[in-house]
């Protein structure tokens, strides 16, 4: 499979890296499985990459349920990497998160998610209720935390997400007065449609650091 994966990206990097990706070509010895005519001679003629049709994925065993649990896998992992970024934890600060599956999950499955989290230690807890305020995210996997114990100062963090909920307020006063303003309303439709989406994100900062504050 990696030998199938690397000879296809090869080509689709080809158009953007000529030269190494020629030397790659024929020092991996993909040209030797080829015609000269047809990729032999030069990467430059090899087959471009198309997706796999159904006799390809039948052979491998490929069906939709894989592509399904590999897309959850992949919402899972961004979702989980956000709770980090959103608690503003250092990406080089070793945290542990728990995991409640909705359909259990496999010792490898697990290794392979903790990695990618980049996360200490992964416990998988079926019964686990976590404390109120715990950052969290649910996908068709199963639920996700990142328990905060021994990461945060949370009397400071809740200053700093007061602070913030201040800028956010001012922030939408001014865009609510130019809305409220019937002369602003004349200007180009780009413009009031700027603001009015300026005034939709704002309002969702605000509700999300306000659920972070009472949570916490």
């Amino acid at each position: 499979m990696l030998d199938l994966v690397l000879s296809k990206t090869l080509r689709l990097f080809h158009p953007f890296l000529p030269f190494i990706t020629e030397e790659l070509w024929h020092g991996m010895g993909y040209n030797a499985q080829m015609d000269q005519s047809y990729g032999g001679k030069s990467i430059m003629f090899a087959p471009w990459p198309t997706p796999f049709d159904e006799e390809f994925r039948g052979d491998y065993g490929l069906d939709d349920c894989y592509l399904e649990m590999v897309d959850a896998k992949y919402e899972l992992v961004t979702q989980g990497r956000n709770l980090r970024r959103e608690a503003r934890i250092p990406a080089g600060k070793k945290v542990t998160y728990v995991f409640k599956s909705a359909n259990g999950m496999s010792r490898l499955d697990a290794e392979v998610l903790r990695l990618l989290l980049n996360a200490e230690s992964l416990q998988i807890a079926p019964a686990y209720e976590p404390k109120q305020g715990t950052p969290a995210i649910h996908s068709a996997l199963g639920e996700l935390y990142l328990p905060l114990e021994g990461l945060l100062d949370v009397e400071a963090e809740k200053t700093r997400l007061k602070k913030e909920l201040e800028k956010y307020e001012v922030e939408l006063s001014k865009v609510e007065q130019k809305l409220a303003n019937p002369n602003f309303l004349k200007a180009p439709p780009n413009v009031v449609e700027e603001h009015r989406q300026r005034l939709a994100d704002w309002l969702a900062k605000k509700a999300h650091v306000q659920k972070a504050i009472a949570g916490g």
